[in-house]
């Protein structure tokens, strides 16, 4: 009984609260009705005119979202100025979806109106409302002037030509293509409001009655279970805020209006920061391409058509941290509506997937090396079992034995690879299987092949035998190869005498070869040059310019040919020279060098950089030749360059020191950069530089004699470094 009364007492205090709250609501819907609600008109009004203001922004958000697909080269100006004003064209809003936008430009050519496209591309400069009031020069004044405003002026209603009412307007610039976006309401539609919010009072109190007894009754049963719905809130609450995932939201701008706070977690940024950034600077170029493809392809559509569904999309991207470094995110894209069913931003989850894509990319890379370990081995790897069937065989198996090989699974090993029916003689996989040790050695096959063998037992949990791993390597031509070296090395010695003996006779012949080039053959060019020189002097005048030519050409080639000849012995004394190595001073070999070359031409602006006090180890002589020759091909080359510059020191690379000579003149491609040594190799014509082409085989010859080495590295027209070692 106490039970009930207390639950009776419960009801009545509740009924009570309910009748003075219906009283309460009675006084202040009448007040509303006839105190209140005519002064209202003026707030609706102003409730209308920033509606319209937040309309023509989205208008104009529309506007500059193909303005930017203009400058990122997606559209022309010509599509993206057509999309837009389909687009334009197609939104609508108010409660009756009637509402709509027209676009004129600052000519007074109206571009668009869903319900006038007769005047569509017609100048209304003239044009007027019922009361004379010309509102189009009206809407280029405000624009111009002010960038955008208000209007009030008579128009259409709607698609009833006859009849026109007064329409207060919002109108805006759109800068970029001079256009002028706006949009309006109907100032008769504001009475409307008005009515139609005292009906809904009216109406409102007469269902109050019905609706508190319903209250009452649903009050009482939800008093309940209030504490367990606001607890579940509650959960559901902190699961929507402490989600692994990264819950964000943006809007039809791409701008961030909210993310979760597990962005502070998987990127290390609060959400706040999150929000302040971009989708520029959330993804990486190659993803942030993906999104808009995704974007392009599927959600546009949905969007600007106003036919949104609840399809689903999964893109993975790659995304920044806040510390530089990136992670991989698996996104679920929906797009989010409001009650109405009309898309208001777009919804995306995002899982790090990091750790995962790492793992199957190593997996992925550990596979991939195992195969290609397995495939480009040249040992013949198989696994035996306890019966030496073969379970499993790489492909050199089969090349080695000229089958594929997966014909060998199942066949034991020496039935399957040489038609036996025994193991080989000395077969290590046998051993194995014996004693359970691992066995190595050579294997003599059958077919009259060797095999360097290694074996190894297979274990399995309970440490007993189960097969044989076995890789075998062919050493067949290495062992004929050993049989060969045998059979040099017993006859090396009568043929080192012989080939001794056959290197002092072409010393011998070499050195007779040497005086006959520096004798016999300079005397016959000597009178060549000197009668073509004496037929020139004496006999000059009778010969006409061709025949001098001829003459003179004579002359010069018998000059290179007895350059060619000095340079020929030059290359054959340091072939045969013996070496007498000594610290020397190379510093001291440049600069005297140097020193010469100017004396020869004080005309020219060179300027040397020399690096002082850089020794080497090797034969003073030989040393000073090679410096001489790379330095006057270094100032043949820089000839025409002012100033010209020339360049000697040395650097230190792996331990090594490396001397080099650099200037800054006519250079070569690097693809002739090892054609440079051979003697006559000659890269511009004998009419642009002099030369004979032995020099710089001079230069290798020796640096080769004392065990260094020698190479080039050239830029056409910005110059040529040599490099050389000289071994201590």
């Amino acid at each position: 009984m106490v039970g009930g009364s207390g639950k009776t007492r419960h009801k009545k205090s509740y009924l009570k609260l309910l009748l003075a709250l219906f009283v309460l609501l009675t006084v202040i819907m009448l007040m509303y009705i006839f105190i209140i609600l005519p002064s209202l008109r003026d707030d609706i009004q102003q409730e209308k005119m920033l509606q319209t203001r937040e309309m023509v922004d989205v208008g104009l958000s529309v506007l500059q979202h193909y303005h930017d697909m203009e400058q990122q080269g997606i559209m022309s100006v010509e599509e993206a100025r057509e999309e837009a004003g389909i687009m334009i064209r197609t939104l609508h809003y108010g409660e009756r979806e009637l509402d709509y936008f027209w676009i004129v430009d600052f000519d007074h050519h109206i571009i668009v109106h869903p319900f006038r496209p007769d005047l569509e591309g017609e100048n209304v400069y003239d044009y007027e409302d019922p009361e004379g009031f010309a509102f189009f020069q009206e809407f280029v004044y405000i624009c111009r002037e002010q960038g955008e405003g208000h209007v009030s002026y008579s128009w259409q209603y709607y698609d009833e030509a006859d009849r026109y009412e007064e329409k207060l307007s919002y109108v805006a610039a759109f800068e970029p293509w001079d256009w002028i976006i706006g949009t309006g309401v109907y100032l008769t539609d504001l009475e409307a409001v008005i009515m139609q919010r005292r009906n809904y009072a009216l109406a409102l109190i007469g269902l109050f009655f019905v609706i508190t007894s319903a209250l009452l009754i649903y009050y009482y049963r939800s008093k309940e279970t209030e504490q367990e719905l606001l607890e579940s809130e509650e959960k559901y609450r902190l699961i929507a805020d402490n989600t692994a995932d990264i819950i964000s939201i943006l809007d039809l701008n791409f701008r961030y209006i909210y993310i979760s706070p597990a962005v502070r977690k998987i990127k290390g940024l609060t959400p706040v920061d999150a929000m302040e950034k971009n989708l520029e600077d959330t993804m990486a170029p190659h993803s942030l391409k993906k999104f808009f493809r995704l974007y392009d392809k599927h959600i546009a559509s949905e969007l600007f058509n106003n036919k949104p569904t609840d399809r689903i999309y999964q893109l993975e991207t790659e995304e920044y941290c806040r510390d530089g470094s990136t992670i991989f995110v698996e996104n679920t894209i929906t797009l989010l509506k409001n009650e109405a069913g009309r898309t208001i931003g777009i919804l995306i989850v995002s899982r790090d997937i990091t750790e995962r894509k790492q793992q199957e990319e190593k997996v992925a890379k550990e596979q991939r090396e195992k195969e290609l370990i397995l495939e480009n081995l040249d040992e013949l790897v198989k696994y035996l079992d306890y019966e030496m069937r073969v379970v499993w065989a790489n492909p050199a198996v089969g090349r080695g034995h000229q089958k594929n090989y997966e014909d060998f699974i199942g066949l034991k090993c020496y039935e399957a690879f040489f038609g036996t029916s025994e193991p080989c003689e000395g077969c290590q996989s046998v051993k194995v299987l014996q004693d359970g040790e691992i066995h190595r050695g050579e294997v003599h096959s059958p077919d009259n092949r060797y095999f360097q063998v290694t074996a190894a037992p297979v274990l399995n949990e309970n440490g007993d035998i189960i097969g044989v791993l076995d890789a075998a390597l062919e050493i067949t031509e290495l062992k004929l190869t050993e049989q060969e070296l045998k059979k040099l090395n017993e006859e090396l010695e009568q043929r080192v005498q012989e080939r001794t003996a056959e290197l002092e006779w072409a010393n011998k012949e070499l050195s007779a070869f040497t005086y006959s080039v520096s004798h016999d053959l300079r005397a016959p060019l000597r009178s060549i040059k000197g009668f073509s020189e004496a037929l020139l002097e004496d006999y000059g005048a009778f010969l006409n310019e061709e025949g001098k030519d001829f003459v003179n050409r004579i002359v010069s080639s018998s000059q290179r040919m007895s350059e060619l000849i000095d340079d020929l012995l030059k290359l054959s004394r340091v072939t045969r020279q013996e070496i007498y190595r000594d610290r020397i001073n190379l510093s001291s070999m440049v600069e005297a060098a140097a020193a010469y070359l100017k004396e020869t031409e004080p005309e020219r602006e060179v300027v040397f950089n020399i690096e002082a006090n850089q020794f080497a180890t090797g034969d003073a002589a030989l040393m000073r030749i090679a410096i001489d020759n790379l330095l006057s091909n270094a100032w043949k080359f820089t000839d025409g360059f002012n100033p010209a510059r020339i360049a000697f020191g040395t650097k230190t690379s792996n331990g090594e020191t490396i001397c080099y000579l650099a200037d800054n003149g006519t250079g070569f491609e690097m693809t002739y950069a090892n054609k440079i040594f051979n003697a006559f190799q000659r890269l511009h014509s004998y009419d642009q530089y002099s030369g004979t082409g032995i020099g710089l085989s001079i230069v290798q010859r020796i640096i080769e004699r004392h065990g260094g080495k020698i190479w080039a590295e050239s830029v056409p027209g910005r110059g040529t470094t040599f490099y050389f070692t000289l071994p201590d």
